[in-house]
């Protein structure tokens, strides 16, 4: 799992002024708060003091206090309050946590998981990203799904053009299983690949505008490594355009969320919302009857390790960015954590400008050589 990546980490809604609610992300816990003001902020979940959760206590004050002394600290991690000293003691300057940068697009929370200082940190994705969103064209259901999987192995499949034959039942047709030849076009942080597929005959409420005979289904894949997120255009006849868009955010190891966006031109009355959503959740799930049992748990770094073929160009491209980005010391190393029973914290933008007087060590990663491309 990386540091110094921004993460979907759930929906704006369901965050209210005045609540706060607990997040586990990349192995660690954090807290998520919105103050009166609309604001949303981030800190680590471990209190300084004495360990206490602080998602578990209350928003006071736009500040969030520990259920276990009380201690109240803000939105950009400082205590402001130790009821045990009384209200005129001097606050020890250690008496802070790290503070994540958060940001909201999309009717998403996104939260900066890292220590890079602003002007190194990517851009959240652009309009030319997603530009139906906020379009009156089109109609836009929501919803979100845990694989019991590793993030990578996910990614991968999503990323995987050929899998769709065997693996779900409404695309991808199985008399012609053949693919075209394709190309990984680069696009800064992003990448895109291009198909098409003998269209499948639809069911349910969808098959009343599609007929079963139709030309070719045209399908764009394209993953930014900003946020890990994914946007999948199909064409699925002449004037036809419905995507989804989602973000996977690394969980645990062995868990990781998928929260996702979709978008369509057609059926645009509300109810077909219904059915569109039941759609994409049996996607899901069945990716997940698949995904749940891979083995090894994690994509393997070297290539030589798994077996590789043309239809697997754009899986190449992600794990070359993936290992880029842990030859930077992005990696965790939750095992070498876990070893010394000390409470960590994923170090915040705040360590790099001021690097002394934190109680927390931070996260332990791992340096990872710059390979040679065999592949």
């Amino acid at each position: 799992m990386l540091i110094n990546m921004w993460y979907v980490v759930g929906s704006s809604a369901e965050l209210a002024p005045g609540t706060s609610k607990p997040l586990r992300m990349i192995g660690h816990d954090f807290v998520l708060f919105r103050d009166s003001d609309g604001k949303g902020h981030c800190l680590s979940d471990i209190c300084v003091h004495r360990g206490g959760s602080l998602c578990r206590g209350g928003v006071v004050n736009d500040t969030v206090q520990c259920p276990y002394h009380g201690w109240r600290f803000t939105g950009e991690g400082q205590c402001v309050e130790i009821p045990s000293l009384g209200p005129d003691a001097s606050i020890p300057k250690r008496a802070r946590v790290d503070s994540y940068p958060v940001a909201e697009k999309y009717g998403w929370i996104w939260v900066f998981a890292g220590d890079l200082p602003e002007s190194e940190r990517p851009p959240l994705p652009d309009h030319d990203f997603f530009p139906e969103y906020g379009s009156n064209e089109y109609r836009i259901t929501r919803g979100s799904y845990l694989f019991n999987v590793n993030w990578m192995r996910a990614i991968d499949n999503i990323l995987d053009p050929a899998h769709p034959f065997h693996v779900h039942s409404d695309f991808g047709h199985f008399e012609d299983q053949r693919l075209k030849r394709f190309e990984v076009e680069q696009h800064g942080t992003a990448t895109l690949s291009k198909h098409q597929f003998k269209s499948m005959p639809k069911r349910g409420e969808w098959r009343e505008g599609m007929a079963d005979e139709r030309p070719d289904t045209l399908n764009q894949i394209q993953f930014n490594m900003t946020g890990m997120i994914f946007r999948n255009d199909i064409h699925p006849s002449p004037g036809m355009h419905h995507m989804v868009f989602s973000a996977y955010l690394p969980v645990e190891e062995d868990k990781v969320l998928n929260t996702w966006i979709h978008a369509r031109n057609f059926f645009t009355d509300e109810k077909y919302d219904a059915d569109t959503i039941r759609r994409n959740y049996a996607v899901l799930q069945e990716d997940a009857v698949v995904l749940n049992h891979v083995a090894p748990l994690k994509s393997p770094r070297n290539f030589t390790n798994e077996l590789f073929i043309e239809s697997d160009i754009h899986i190449a491209a992600f794990r070359k960015k993936v290992r880029a980005l842990e030859e930077k010391g992005w990696a965790l190393d939750l095992k070498a954590s876990d070893q010394d029973d000390l409470a960590r914290a994923i170090p915040s933008p705040k360590r790099t400008d001021d690097p002394k007087n934190w109680v927390l060590e931070p996260a332990s990663v791992r340096h990872f050589k710059k390979q040679q491309a065999a592949e």
